[in-house]
């Protein structure tokens, strides 16, 4: 039902924007390091998250984008990306993971590998020298594992569980650039919600134009971004994690 109203909230925008200014074919490709914290819990059971102590861990972001000046036909941006988190906790309630009922006043060791990957089609409302405005609709996948690793029934115990997961989610981007200067802000945003759970991802950033000609354009980049995920039972899995921090990176436009 989500994928449904998405899809056709999209399809009925893009079929009445007009966007101010029909850009010329481009194509972005950037990079970025993300200084990130990580925080929250798991669980296979919902009623039982446990929070994890995690460390800070740099992430690598690659995107690509790409624009023409055809109406109605979206423009399209592929991002790529990890999720890693490294962290543990000290257990003082029952704690169930793939089956495994680890046992209590013990330490339990965390390790989260996933995949953030999204593909992403927009219409261009608004493209002049001075304002952007995009919308359109996103498909996140996350996938990869989360496993734990303690004592249960008195013996030492790794247990795993995989996740894979597709979410179609909304999308919207601005950008404001000062006149003259070769300086702009920007934002991105992906939002869904559904049957308990939640996930958001949105990114704050300042570029700064360092090259600028009719072959290439190249800008340095950097801002905050925050990615949220709120699983409620999904892949027999329970869990609130973010992953926050600050960004730098750097975009080449051709």
């Amino acid at each position: 039902m989500i994928i449904k109203k998405l899809a056709v909230a999209v399809a009925l925008a893009g079929a009445i924007a007009v966007p101010v200014k029909a850009d010329m074919l481009g194509l972005y490709i950037g990079a970025q390091g993300w200084q990130n914290e990580v925080t929250g819990a798991f669980s296979q059971d919902s009623s039982s998250l446990v929070d994890f102590n995690f460390d800070d861990k740099v992430q690598t972001n690659l995107y690509v984008k790409f624009e023409h000046p055809v109406p109605l036909i979206p423009n399209a941006r592929v991002r790529l990306g990890t999720l890693e988190g490294l962290g543990n906790a000290e257990l003082s309630e029952s704690f169930t993971f793939d089956n495994y009922n680890y046992d209590l006043a013990t330490t339990l060791d965390s390790a989260i590998e996933l995949t953030n990957n999204d593909a992403t089609l927009y219409w261009e409302l608004l493209d002049n020298d001075i304002i952007a405005f995009d919308f359109g609709l996103t498909a996140k996948h996350l996938d990869g594992d989360i496993a734990v690793t303690g004592t249960a029934n008195g013996s030492s115990a790794t247990s795993t569980e995989n996740i894979s997961i597709w979410l179609p989610m909304g999308y919207a981007a601005v950008k404001v650039r000062v006149p003259f200067a070769g300086v702009y802000v920007y934002g991105d945003a992906n939002y869904v919600s559904y049957d308990g759970s939640n996930v958001h991802d949105y990114e704050v950033g300042i570029g700064y134009d360092i090259m600028d000609n009719l072959a290439v354009d190249v800008a340095l980049t950097a801002g905050y971004r925050e990615l949220a995920i709120e699983l409620d039972d999904v892949d027999d899995l329970s869990a609130n994690v973010k992953f926050s921090g600050f960004f730098a990176g750097l975009e080449v436009h051709f």
